[in-house]
């Protein structure tokens, strides 16, 4: 009986509740959308550098029933000698959409004993370009990484 007295008190008290309930909303949506931090710029040395230093299975590139694990770089070399060239550029591909964020386009061209691997796409606009070469078993490979 009271409540329907004092109706103010209780539209008052609906009220508070219904703009303390926007404000919780409109509050997460910006903590949810806003980047306290500079967005995190990554050069194609970095790529590169992550990219070519790790190590996998012969078989996951290269036909071959040898499990042994070895650095990417000689597989690659090895793929580019070979002509097996579809693992590879599908492999090197997936990596690259997930080291380089956001989504950049990108361009990596792989030469071997005078054999070229090109993964990727070319953009506009170079960002990012690295140049250099690896050592492997059966000679260097030479490596160019752009980001657009």
């Amino acid at each position: 009986m009271a409540l329907i007295r004092n109706r103010k008190g209780m539209l008052s008290s609906l009220d508070a509740m219904i703009f303390l309930s926007v404000m919780v909303l409109v509050s997460a949506g910006l903590f949810a959308y806003a980047s306290f931090e500079d967005p995190e710029t990554i050069t194609s040395k970095d790529v590169a550098d992550s990219f070519f230093s790790a190590e996998l299975r012969a078989s996951d590139l290269y036909p071959t029933e040898d499990d042994q694990i070895a650095p990417i770089c000689d597989i690659l070399a090895a793929c580019i000698n070979s002509g097996n060239l579809t693992k590879a550029k599908e492999y090197t591909e997936k990596v690259m959409r997930d080291l380089i964020p956001r989504h950049s386009s990108f361009l990596v061209e792989m030469e071997f004993n005078g054999k070229v691997l090109t993964a990727g796409a070319a953009g506009s606009g170079v960002s990012s370009y690295y140049e250099t070469e690896y050592a492997t078993a059966g000679g260097p490979l030479k490596v160019v990484v752009c980001i657009y």
